[in-house]
Formats: C-alpha cells, sequence, structure tokens
C-alpha cells in the first residue's frame, strides 16, 4: 500500500495548505527575479557590445579575414 502525503492530497489543514501555495508563489517569484536579472545581464552585454563595434558598420574582424571565416563555415570546416 502507498501512503499518501496529506499536505497534497486534500487532508491537509487549511493553515498548512495556505503556506505551502504562498512557498510555491514565492520560489516562483524568487525564478522569475532571477530570469529577469539574467535577462537584463545579456541585454547590457549586446548594448556594449554594439556601442563598442567600429562605426561604419564593420565587424571586429578585419574583411579578408571575416571572408575567410564566412568561407570556413559555408564548407563545414572540412575543406580550405
Amino acid at each position: 500500500m502507498i501512503l499518501l502525503c496529506q499536505a497534497c492530497f486534500n487532508g491537509a489543514e487549511p493553515a498548512m495548505r495556505d503556506s505551502l501555495n504562498a512557498g510555491i508563489l514565492v520560489l516562483l517569484g524568487v525564478t522569475g527575479l532571477v530570469l529577469t536579472a539574467f535577462g537584463a545581464f545579456f541585454l547590457q552585454l549586446a548594448r556594449r557590445a554594439r556601442a563598442a563595434a567600429p562605426p561604419g558598420g564593420e565587424g571586429l574582424l578585419p574583411a579578408r579575414l571575416d571572408s575567410a571565416v564566412a568561407t570556413r563555415v559555408q564548407r563545414g570546416f572540412h575543406g580550405v
């Protein structure tokens, strides 16, 4: 016979159920705050990268090296 947790299966007192629900909401709130902080951090990194990019829309690599890298990516790094 399997013993079920009374807190999870309708046998809990109302105060216990309310405290469990409050705990779940607090944990969901903390998770949401952490995910929001990660998102804000990566947005800040993207803004700084855009601000540090050289004017004229050029990438950080020289044009010749950039085209060589693009060629290797298109070929799948297998052959030169």
